[in-house]
């Protein structure tokens, strides 16, 4: 995902976790491997962030590391942010899914998939 796009979508994210009161979000960027920013301030997420991976379509491990994390809660949902380069994702919990604007997943998502232009 470019870095314009990439930065919308963080963007988006700052202001729905801003407007709901929500302090802190769990980030994590992949590639081939998950690299785990941990919980970062709003204000943060928003434009201060390095972003690390980048390029890589495997994003199965940043799900899993997640799904597995003893310090994310059970019932916390999941937002996989993509350009729809990706490989076929199992999430067992809530989850949605933020691609670019004309950008198709290669599998029927079961969460609901928001868009940005």
């Amino acid at each position: 995902m470019d870095v314009k796009l990439l930065g919308k979508a963080l963007g988006a994210i700052a202001s729905y976790a801003t407007a709901r009161d929500v302090p802190r979000a769990r980030v994590v960027f992949w590639d081939a491997a998950a690299y785990d920013a941990g919980y970062l301030p709003v204000e943060e997420i928003a434009g201060k962030v390095r972003v690390r991976g980048r390029g890589g379509t495997v994003l199965q491990p940043g799900v899993r590391l997640l799904e597995q994390a003893g310090d994310f809660p059970p019932d916390g949902p999941i937002l996989v942010i993509t350009d729809g380069e990706c490989e076929v994702l199992r999430v067992r919990r809530e989850h949605a899914f933020l691609v670019p604007q004309g950008a198709s997943l290669p599998f029927r998502p079961r969460g609901p998939v928001f868009f940005v232009k």
